[in-house]
């Protein structure tokens, strides 16, 4: 077994613990190795997990959980894999949960905006686009995105 193998079971398996930084910390690891073909390869073993982190307790953990899916999402390759696995699905239904611009934080909003970057570059992918219909997630986008909520909580951090 090679060591990135190695890493990414451990990794895929510390998706699971119960501290929340561990968690947070395992999901950013995988990340890296999302950009590597290879690395993507061995993301089976994350992707149960990962779909599960969507909706973790920790903004944290969802925050990294999403910025990983975008990291998968930048190839062709990561979003067909991200589409054979269902990640899309929980993807939508965690944007759509962690929606409401009214009650909406910076790291809400980084972690919807990591999201979006991820939906976007499934749109791009044949398969990708498909999981992204009759889910009324385009309607949702926009009121996201059009709120001065939002925009203002972005604003204020920067």
């Amino acid at each position: 077994m090679m060591l990135d193998e190695e890493i990414l079971h451990l990794s895929a398996n510390l998706l699971k613990h119960e501290d929340p930084e561990v968690r947070e910390q395992a999901a950013l690891l995988l990340s890296s190795f999302a950009i590597s073909k290879n690395g993507r390869e061995l993301f089976e073993l994350a992707f149960p997990h990962i779909k599960d982190l969507l909706e973790d307790e920790d903004i944290k953990v969802r925050e990294a959980t999403a910025f990983t899916i975008m990291r998968v999402s930048v190839n062709d390759d990561g979003c067909e894999r991200l589409v054979l696995n269902g990640v899309p699905e929980h993807m939508i239904a965690s944007f759509i949960a962690h929606s409401d611009a009214q009650n909406i934080n910076y790291d809400e909003a980084q972690y919807l905006i990591n999201l979006l970057e991820a939906f976007i570059n499934l749109t791009f992918s044949d398969n990708g686009i498909e999981t992204l219909l009759g889910k009324n997630a385009v309607a949702c986008f926009a009121s996201v995105l059009d709120n001065k909520k939002v925009i203002q909580v972005l604003d204020d951090k920067w």
